[in-house]
């Protein structure tokens, strides 16, 4: 090993929906900006490093973040609306300034920054379909995101539309410009794109094995409006699925009102649903089903779906994951909100062999939290935690680490 280090500090790890592990004394052996060893601080005590820091806190692995819109993170939360309403008025209004440089290349770098002080390394996002603006969002990332240019060649205000992708021919160079692991293929949904167009962007991520994101059966008025241009589907999953946009790397924005059969299509995909609590709130959506997930073992990860979402901080998302859930009788642990937000997150993303817990060969991305008082079990410790970022939209957490190195964003 070359240079080491030691951080000695409380550690909570996410293993899967119902468990994790909690080390109030723990240790976090780093090779540069990978994870060599992770438990409790008495298996260090003749382990040679070297160096060590003493850090007063919780390290837990960096969030993670699978659905949210970059290019709304100045208006988030301001708007609360039906969804089409919201959008049409107000959200693609303000997503048409993103066609000027300078206003991108600056909400480029406020959303970044603030993503780190919020603890989020690594995340997918919606960009405009300005290619100038996803540009500069790639070269402003800080941490690992994907990035997807909102393609909308129809029903869409026209500077919109002109500025988007409208065939196939123009989106295969960027994925090769970028690269699958950094470009998601980004039908915004089935309303701003042709079935023939769906279909070509079907085959492609299906040639290229690429992530596709778009949404799903956010709103009852959505789904009106789908079915009256959709006539010939069985219903709005089946849009994406003729299309061949469903598989194991197509991630749903929030999944609210479907079917049996559309429970079941998205489970036999091996699909995924960004689960977006916060957001589904905040526009009087509905609440995912979560009984009718967990029933057909579909895969889902959390996300604050920003702007909708009131705010981009996971700790804001996972705590109004537990309380909607509780609030609807549902059994939902802090266990699984830090693993939805995190370990299932990478998985989701392509990334569960190198991110999503503090494990030893993964990277080195993990966040600070304050450490529980004596005697204070570690449930208690981060329901409350959670409870203060509900009151408090701002609570962050002590220190973002990315790559092994602590993170200082822009002021």
């Amino acid at each position: 090993m070359g240079d080491t280090l030691l951080i000695r500090a409380g550690l909570l790890n996410p293993v899967d929906t119902d468990r994790w592990t909690f080390h109030r004394e723990g240790g976090l052996l780093l090779d540069g900006d990978r994870i060599v060893d992770a438990g409790p601080l008495a298996r260090f005590h003749d382990h040679p490093a070297s160096r060590v820091l003493d850090v007063d806190g919780v390290l837990v692995p960096g969030f993670v973040d699978v659905h949210i819109h970059w290019v709304q993170h100045h208006v988030r939360g301001r708007f609360q609306s039906d969804l089409m309403e919201w959008l049409r008025e107000h959200i693609w209004p303000e997503e048409a300034g993103f066609e000027v440089d300078d206003f991108a290349r600056r909400h480029a770098g406020a959303f970044f920054a603030d993503t780190v002080r919020a603890g989020t390394t690594l995340g997918m996002a919606y960009s405009s379909p300005h290619l100038s603006a996803l540009r500069l969002a790639g070269e402003a990332a800080r941490g690992d995101w994907l990035l997807g240019n909102a393609i909308m060649e129809k029903a869409a205000p026209e500077p919109l539309r002109q500025a988007s992708p409208d065939n196939v021919d123009q989106v295969a160079p960027l994925l090769a410009e970028l690269g699958r692991e950094r470009y998601a293929l980004t039908p915004r949904f089935a309303l701003n794109c042709s079935a023939g167009l769906m279909h070509d962007l079907g085959e492609l991520a299906r040639r290229e094995n690429a992530f596709v994101q778009t949404h799903l059966s956010e709103s009852v008025n959505e789904i009106r409006e789908i079915r009256a241009a959709f006539p010939e589907a069985r219903d709005y999953t089946d849009v994406y699925d003729r299309a061949g946009l469903l598989g194991p790397r197509s991630v749903l924005g929030h999944c609210i009102h479907l079917s049996e059969r559309e429970h079941d299509t998205l489970a036999r995909r091996r699909a995924w649903i960004a689960h977006c609590p916060s957001s589904n709130e905040a526009l009087g959506s509905g609440r995912m089903d979560l009984a009718a997930v967990r029933r057909h073992g579909t895969r889902y990860a959390l996300a604050s779906d920003v702007g909708a979402g009131p705010s981009h901080s996971m700790l804001h998302v996972m705590q109004r994951f537990l309380a909607q859930h509780r609030q609807a009788g549902e059994t939902v642990t802090p266990q699984e909100a830090l693993y939805r937000a995190t370990l299932a997150g990478a998985d989701c993303l392509g990334r569960g062999d190198r991110a999503g817990d503090l494990t030893p060969g993964k990277r080195a991305d993990f966040v600070v939290l304050p450490a529980p008082d004596a005697g204070v079990a570690a449930e208690d410790w981060f329901e409350e935690l959670l409870a203060g970022e509900a009151r408090d939209l701002e609570t962050r957490p002590l220190q973002t680490w990315i790559g092994g190195a602590p993170v200082q964003p822009d002021p």
